[in-house]
Order: C-alpha cells, then sequence, then structure tokens
C-alpha cells in the first residue's frame, strides 16, 4: 500500500464540489478492471448523467498529480464515463485515480463559492488543516523506509538492523586504493570495505561506495575509525582483511584528524544499504554476491540438479582460476550456502571475446580531444553493457545503441559488426546478438568516426652513407593512397571477400604505395583492378626494400595501436573508417 499526499488545492476542490451537490473524490484504479493502460482508456463512472468535469487526481511517476481536463482525460459524450485519449500522460499503472464531476439534476442549498464568502473562507480553513494533516502522513510513510527517512526516523529504520549512528569524536582520514599491475575492468569498492593496520588494533571502514575506473590507477574514499582509537599517523591503514580482486594495495596518505560531527543520513544510509546487501544468506543470490565480492565482480552459472535436491553447481566465467582465488571462492561459498545444500565448484567457463565495430557520428562542434573522451566513454558504456549482460541472455542491439547514444556528443549510431571468438553474431533483422547463452567480455571496439581518423605514422631507417629517402616524395605518396582508401572505404562497403581485401591494410601493400630510392611508388588503384582481373603484381616485403627498413603505425582513436613492419602482418579498416597521416619520420642508422 501507498500513500498519496493530497495538497491544498486538491483538498479545497473536493470540499467544494461536495457542499454544492457534486460527486467528489470518486476513487477508480487505473486501469479499469479488464481494460490495458494503452489509450485511448475509458473508466466507467458510478453516476452516468455526468454534466460537467471538475477534476482528475492520481499518481503519476510516483508523485502526485493533477491530469489536464481536454489534454489527458474528459467526460465522454454520454456523461456515463472518463476518457484517457492518444497522447495523454497515464497515472501510473496499479494505483488509483480520484474524479469530482457535476451530475445532471443535482442540486444544493449552498450556491455561493466566490473567494470570500462565508462558505468559501470556512471551507479554505478546513483545507489547510487537512492538507497539513496530509503532509504529515506523508512524511510519517516515508520515514519508514532507508530511501527516504532521515534524522531521527531513520535511526529508529537502521536500528532494525543492529545499526547505529556514528557520533562526532572518532577518527576520519583519506584513504587510497592503488590498482593492480595487469588487472583490467572496473573495480567496485563498495561502502563499508574495512582497512586495518599491520598489528590488527585499528580498524577504519569506508563511508561510501567508489568504482576505480579502468583507466585510474588509484582512487581515494574517506572512511572512519570503527571504533574511538586515538586519530592515525600516514601510512598506517595498510591491510584489507577481505582482500578486493585487482587491488595491489592500501594506504592513507595523510593522517587521520577528530571529526567533529556525527555520522550524516547520507553516510548512515550507505553504511545500512551496504549491510543489507552483504547479509543475504543460503539463497542463490546470495552464492552469487558471495562469488562477486570475492572474486572481483566474477560472475557465475549457479544451477541447482533437478534430479538430486540440494545439490548446486557453479561455473565461474573466467580465463583460469588461481589457487588462491579458488580457496577464497570455496571459503566465501562455504559461508552463504544454505545448511544441508552440497555445494560444487566446476572448471572454468570462459566469457566469449566480444570484438565490435561500430561507426559513431559526434558533434561538429566539439573539439578533437573531446571527440576522443566520448570514444573512451563509449568504450565504458560499452563494455558496461556486456559486463552486466546475464549469461544465459542474447544481447539486445536496441539496448546496446542506447547505452551509447546516452554519452554526451554521439549523434548518431551504426552497428557494422559484432563478432564472438571470431563468429558474426549480429542479427540485424531480429535486433539481437545471438551469444548463444555464452557470458561474455568486451574485447577489441573499433570505431568509425569521421570527426577522428585513424592516424598513419611512416617509420623509415637507412644507413648511414646510403641515400636518404626524399621526406615529401613519400609524404605526397601515402597521402594519395590515403585520400584512395578513404574514397573506397567511404563508398563501396559491400559484402564478400573482395570488400575485405580492399580494406586489408597489408604491410605489402602500403611498401607498394612507398616510394624508396630505386623503387617508384606504386599504385593502389591500379593494383585493385589488377587484382579483380586476377593479374595483381607481386607486392614487395621488407627484405625487397633493404638496405632500407620500414614500419607503419596506426593508432585508432580509442588509443590502440597496430604496428606493421613485416610480410603477414595487416590492418583490417572498418567500413567507413577514415585515415589520416600523422607523419613521416626519417632516421639514419649506424
Amino acid at each position: 500500500m501507498s500513500v498519496r499526499r493530497r495538497a491544498y488545492p486538491e483538498v479545497l476542490e473536493t470540499l467544494l464540489t461536495s457542499l454544492t451537490g457534486g460527486v467528489a473524490a470518486e476513487t477508480h484504479p487505473f486501469p479499469p478492471a479488464g481494460a490495458e493502460a494503452t489509450p485511448p482508456v475509458t473508466m466507467p463512472l458510478l453516476d452516468t448523467n455526468a454534466t460537467h468535469l471538475v477534476a482528475v487526481y492520481g499518481t503519476r511517476n510516483g508523485r502526485s498529480h493533477r491530469f489536464r481536463k481536454g489534454s489527458d482525460v474528459d467526460l465522454d459524450p454520454d456523461g456515463g464515463a472518463l476518457v484517457w485519449p492518444a497522447g495523454a500522460e497515464l497515472p501510473d499503472v496499479g494505483t488509483t485515480v480520484q474524479v469530482s464531476y457535476y451530475v445532471e439534476g443535482r442540486t444544493s442549498v449552498v450556491s455561493d463559492i466566490e473567494t470570500g464568502s462565508v462558505v468559501r473562507t470556512l471551507a479554505e480553513a478546513v483545507a489547510l488543516e487537512i492538507a497539513g494533516l496530509y503532509a504529515q502522513l506523508d512524511a510519517v510513510y516515508e520515514s519508514a523506509f532507508i530511501e527516504t527517512a532521515s534524522g531521527r526516523a531513520l535511526e529508529h529504520v537502521v536500528a532494525l538492523l543492529g545499526i547505529e549512528r556514528v557520533e562526532g569524536g572518532r577518527g576520519v582520514t583519506k584513504v587510497e586504493f592503488n590498482r593492480a599491475a595487469g588487472s583490467r575492468g572496473a573495480i567496485s569498492i563498495p561502502a563499508g570495505t574495512r582497512v586495518m593496520d599491520p598489528a590488527g588494533t585499528v580498524e577504519y571502514e569506508t563511508l561510501d561506495s567508489v568504482t576505480l575506473s579502468p583507466e585510474a590507477r588509484t582512487i581515494r574514499v574517506e572512511a572512519r575509525d570503527v571504533e574511538s582509537n586515538a586519530p592515525v599517523p600516514a601510512d598506517t591503514l595498510s591491510v584489507l582483511p577481505v582482500p578486493i580482486a585487482g587491488i595491489a594495495r592500501v594506504t592513507n596518505p595523510a593522517p587521520a584528524r577528530v571529526a567533529t560531527t556525527a555520522e550524516t543520513d547520507a553516510e548512515l544510509r550507505a553504511r545500512a544499504k551496504s549491510f543489507l546487501h552483504g547479509s543475504e544468506r543460503a539463497t542463490l543470490g546470495a552464492l552469487r554476491h558471495a562469488i562477486a565480492w570475492h572474486g572481483g565482480g566474477m560472475t557465475a552459472d549457479i544451477e541447482e540438479d533437478p534430479d538430486l535436491p540440494g545439490r548446486v553447481a557453479i561455473r565461474p566465467h573466467v580465463e583460469a582460476l588461481s589457487p588462491a582465488m579458488e580457496q577464497r571462492l570455496l571459503a566465501a561459498i562455504e559461508e552463504a550456502r544454505p545448511a544441508g545444500v552440497l555445494v560444487r565448484l566446476l572448471d572454468e567457463r570462459p566469457p566469449g571475446r566480444i570484438d565490435l565495430s561500430l561507426r559513431l557520428s559526434t558533434n561538429d562542434t566539439l573539439l578533437e580531444e573531446e571527440v576522443r573522451g566520448a570514444h573512451d566513454e563509449v568504450r565504458r558504456a560499452v563494455g558496461r553493457y556486456f559486463e552486466k549482460l546475464p549469461a544465459r541472455e542474447d544481447g539486445s542491439t536496441s539496448r546496446l545503441v542506447g547505452a551509447i547514444m546516452a554519452v554526451d556528443g554521439v549523434e548518431d549510431v551504426r552497428l557494422l559488426d559484432v563478432v564472438m571468438d571470431g563468429v558474426s553474431v549480429l542479427d540485424g533483422g531480429a535486433g539481437i546478438l545471438r551469444l548463444g547463452g555464452a557470458p561474455t567480455v568486451l574485447g577489441e571496439l573499433r570505431i568509425a568516426d569521421t570527426n577522428v581518423p585513424t592516424r598513419m605514422l611512416l617509420l623509415v631507417t637507412h644507413p648511414v652513407g646510403t641515400e636518404a629517402p626524399a621526406v615529401a616524395d613519400m609524404r605526397s605518396a601515402l597521402d594519395a593512397a590515403i585520400a584512395y582508401l578513404n574514397d573506397r572505404n567511404a563508398r563501396e562497403v559491400e559484402a564478400g571477400a573482395a570488400d575485405e581485401a580492399r580494406r586489408a591494410l597489408s604491410y605489402g601493400r602500403l611498401l607498394h604505395a612507398l616510394p624508396l630510392p630505386g623503387k617508384p611508388a606504386g599504385s593502389l588503384a591500379a593494383f585493385d583492378a589488377a587484382a579483380s582481373a586476377g593479374g595483381a603484381p607481386d607486392l614487395p616485403d621488407a627484405s625487397s626494400i633493404q638496405p632500407y627498413r620500414a614500419s607503419f603505425v596506426l593508432t585508432q582513436s580509442t588509443g590502440m595501436s597496430v604496428w606493421l613492419a613485416e610480410a603477414g602482418q595487416a590492418y583490417a579498416l572498418v567500413p567507413y573508417e577514415r585515415l589520416s597521416l600523422a607523419g613521416v619520420d626519417l632516421e639514419p642508422e649506424a
């Protein structure tokens, strides 16, 4: 049950309607019995002779709301029902609406309700008092929940969990968490995480939940002494009683200070919610939480054996499970499992690697640094989507596109291809990613954005005493080759091996277009035409350009670089990807 607060205007309208012979605050469920909550919606009234609609009040988006006559709701021509037309703002499903209206033929001895009249003055005084009671009732209702209670009411709610507000006088300090070398992904550090000194005599707990982003190495969060100890010096809190995967080191860079104020409502609320989240036991949810908490966000398949009640199998979604991690998971599972239930930890189930290519349109007014920042945020959004995707569900292209479009600066996006372990899983017609029930993790993200091209850098070395290649000639030839590639990649995107071959920038193709002493530049257009006719010339390699050495470095907008320096190496352009020449470096070699 929920309580809807009725403000002064609604109470006054209800009183005046009742005093003048109308039907006041007639209550109806929404949607009506047997009807769908899709406009147009017809709501029959108890009296079928309504002549004038006064007001309709209800709940919308969880808040008290007055619906507009004529736009949201109106009487039907016969006066027997309310009609919610197409385009109307509808009440929340499962709530009630209160309707006030006048009926044909019904009269009242009270007729003067103009402002200043005796009846109106008395009604306003009564309505003000009733509205005040509704406000008090709403405050009482809100004070029963952790999310909305405050002050003493919040203290009473969390007391049910055995939690009390921390008063002032305890030590507080910033605690710094450092990422382990080689760790990847976001690392969540929940409120209430404990840190202590090596002797275990002083223990602090964090006050807020924070997340160490994939690009960040450190993060700081406020922590408070669990007991009333003297403030600790700097670099004292260096032990995590419960290790967090991906965190290598923790410390307090500055000395603690004495807090003069008590724990705020927000801090108390966060601590209580963290306690609730971690206090679940003997359920599948408790097992999932234990694995995620002690496995650094790890997910797993958790299945009950239908033939053998009391047997649960857990298969972690990781490439490899270290012995230390396995023991930590076993201990966490033992603590969270239901009594009498046998839980087995099975072999690992590596998540499928998702390589995604997309075409992005960003705002033309953004600076290049801002566009690159938007690309980074897109990568984080896509990564979060696949991390949170349940293992047994196929992906949704609309939800994935929605997550990308939510990034500031992104105006349009088109999924070009989604590949899992080398196989395309994009079904554009059905709007799904056919993942086959496998857990997933984001691998390579390729972004084609005309506002930020992929940059190509040429590095050429030559022995001292040999003729130096002409930088201007090499730059001119590569500019021409890049212009040709950009033109072809923007207007010829077709399915098939021929299109893939044209977009494959092999080391040999790039050398073919590069002029060196004794080796003229070749035309990529002529080469592709000859290849289409079945008579492409042989491509040069590193041995055929000696004593010169050439390397090509291609850097995407996301910062990933590909180095091409020998035969067999290639860079595959995604459709609509644009190249630009970052520079030509020439270096003599002893």
